[in-house]
């Protein structure tokens, strides 16, 4: 299991919108909202990094979101099962966190 800690920043005016994308994850959690500049921090807990990269390809095809910020990752499991030999298919240990954009 794979937790991200995120930053969704949206259009203000499409609040309404953005909740409804938000309701369609079971998998997405709510904690701080900014509405007025619209910006709301989420958690995302996903099997696989993959799993995230496909919430992002949809939120991208939103014209109301404007970016979806990762802060901070927790790969727990995934983690101990590469240090002790084991795999886990789209994990690579090897490569940094690195923050990126969607635009």
């Amino acid at each position: 299991m794979i937790i991200a800690a995120s930053v969704l920043y949206f259009n203000e005016q499409k609040y309404d919108e953005v909740l409804k994308l938000i309701e369609k994850y079971k998998n997405i959690e709510t904690h701080q909202q900014d509405i007025e500049n619209g910006k709301i921090v989420i958690t995302i807990e996903a099997e696989n990094n993959k799993e995230i990269e496909d919430i992002e390809k949809d939120f991208t095809q939103h014209e109301f979101i404007i970016d979806l910020a990762h802060f901070a990752f927790h790969f727990g499991e995934e983690v101990d099962k590469v240090l002790s030999g084991g795999s886990v298919p789209d994990f690579d240990i090897t490569k940094p966190f690195t923050r990126k954009r969607l635009q």
